[in-house]
């Protein structure tokens, strides 16, 4: 996406009672002198802080040094929908999606910062914008002020369509990168959205907040923060077909076209999930957050760029989001995350049948316990012998693939001829994934384990040793020359995820296929 040019955009504030009628059109209506405050329905003046501009510029860098904090505005337990009080009640939290073309600014969606510099929006949303020319400029407002936010990096969940070889659900939920572009506002912290992963009950009550556009007057976009809510109606933890991928709720709400993107809190405030999709009158479909704690993106602050990539909880772990629930980010890459007894018999009872029936041929956690206390030890031997298997195959220019993870210049590892590999210490932290009967007495395993030492020994010509002496033995031990041929050692930790079967009757493991290997990076130097 390009991003916009540096320019003076301006907004306007159009509020309107609740009571208006719902559209899908753009349309005018007359503007009250007072709105009614949503905690407590009783009639206030505003001060006139309704109109926002700002100045896109470059990346600003003063976005790390901003003050952080956590807050959302409160909500009645009342149905309807209506306008917030202000278009900055929520703060950074609360992000408008805009367009900018040649009439002007319109806002095409929502957004919720959930820390420095990321965002979850709507992937629907995003796609409004095309693949050359300008792409999405968002917005967060403070009072009578703005910032303006430009995106460096869009990542968005998407698997097989099970129906269908030749297409991939995508998730309408995106994890955003962006990068501050505008006048920082020291003196404003910046105000984040706080997260919560949850089921959410049938028959509790949900809000969600989002803008709507109304037109563009005197160059100024006037739009309204609105806020909806209403009861779960249904859970679809599995997804909803493959316009709603991901897993969802309906809530008996209304929400406009702009709301799309937008934060859908709880009654404690934490976003749970963000608006997908809706009908007028109601229900609206909510995707729920889960997607985006497997997802990673591009840092924009400091504390975020020690990585290339961070997720939502390393985020957390710097203070820098809030995410409640009780979540374990696996090695392996999956994020598991356990459910209240009340969540949990929701999601078993909102399985279809095919789920259900699937879910009844997998072993419950104890009984996998059961099987590696009594079949563990010969478990793992079968699987570190197929995984030496697989590392003593490796062609040449595979085995500097792996190599080169420990941070080794690509022309140290060009000379490199031939190879042996030892396992040093054998099979460590196995973990079976999960467990599932096939026929009667089989069943197929999914298992991750570790070989923590392997010790690859290289051989490559004397003559490039020479030329290049420190830089070899800045990364290789025991390096010694035979004939013109120096052989140098370099320890590695390396992960697999495997899949087996075992014959219950036989009391074998066979069919050992190996489903991804990765070496440990490095630790950075301090």
């Amino acid at each position: 996406m390009i991003a916009p040019q540096p320019g003076q955009w301006s907004f306007s504030e159009h509020k309107r009672l609740a009571s208006c009628p719902h559209t899908n059109s753009v349309a005018d209506f007359s503007l009250p002198m007072h709105i009614s405050w949503i905690v407590s329905r009783k009639v206030t003046r505003l001060r006139d802080l309704d109109n926002h501009s700002v100045a896109i510029i470059p990346s600003n860098p003063a976005l790390s040094s901003l003050k952080v904090a956590w807050g959302w505005a409160e909500f009645s337990a009342e149905d309807g929908l209506g306008p917030l009080s202000s278009m900055y009640e929520a703060g950074d939290a609360l992000v408008a999606v805009g367009q900018l073309d040649d009439d002007g600014l319109t806002i095409l969606g929502s957004g919720a910062m959930v820390a420095p510099g990321i965002l979850l929006t709507a992937t629907h949303v995003l796609d409004e914008f095309p693949r050359e020319g300008d792409g999405p400029v968002f917005f967060t407002f403070l009072p009578g002020r703005a910032r303006a936010w430009l995106p460096h990096d869009v990542v968005t969940a998407s698997g097989q369509d099970k129906f269908d070889d030749t297409r991939k659900i995508v998730s309408d939920l995106s994890l955003v990168g962006v990068t501050l572009n505008s006048e920082a506002h020291e003196d404003f912290p910046l105000n984040l959205a706080a997260m919560q992963v949850a089921l959410p009950l049938l028959g509790e009550r949900l809000w969600a907040i989002g803008f709507r556009h109304h037109h563009i007057e005197k160059g100024a976009a006037r739009v309204t923060p609105m806020v909806s809510s209403g009861l779960v109606t249904a859970v679809y933890p599995n997804g909803r077909g493959k316009f709603l991928a991901s897993p969802c709720v309906e809530v008996n709400m209304d929400a406009l076209g702009g709301m799309s993107g937008g934060a859908v809190v709880n009654s404690e405030g934490r976003v749970v999930g963000i608006v997908s999709t809706s009908f007028e009158g109601g229900p609206a479909f909510i995707t729920l957050i889960w997607d985006a704690l497997r997802l990673d993106v591009a840092g924009a602050v400091s504390d975020l760029q020690t990585r290339e990539k961070v997720t939502l909880q390393f985020a957390a772990s710097k203070g820098l989001a809030r995410l409640f629930g009780n979540i374990d980010a696996k090695p392996w890459g999956d994020v598991v995350f356990s459910l209240s007894t009340a969540e949990s018999e929701l999601l078993a009872n909102s399985l279809s049948d095919e789920e259900a029936e699937d879910r009844l041929r997998r072993l419950v956690r104890d009984d996998i316990d059961t099987f590696v206390d009594e079949f563990g030890q010969e478990m793992e031997s079968a699987a570190g012998d197929a995984a030496m298997e697989l590392l003593e195959g490796l062609s040449l220019s595979k085995l500097r693939e792996m190599l080169a993870v420990s941070e080794i210049a690509p022309e140290l590892l060009e000379p490199i001829e031939g190879f042996t590999v030892e396992d040093f210490e054998g099979v460590e932290d196995p973990e079976v994934i999960s467990a599932e009967k096939v026929g009667t007495d089989k069943l197929r395993i999914d298992l991750f384990f570790s070989l923590h030492c392997i010790i690859w020994t290289v051989t490559i010509p004397e003559d490039c040793l020479r030329e290049h002496e420190d830089e070899y033995a800045g990364h290789f031990m025991n390096i010694d020359v035979t004939d013109g041929t120096a052989s140098l050692e370099l320890v590695q930790r390396i992960y697999f995820r495997a899949t087996l079967a075992f014959d219950g009757e036989l009391k074998e493991f066979t069919d050992i296929a190996f489903r991804s290997a990765a070496v440990r990076r490095p630790r950075q130097k301090t």
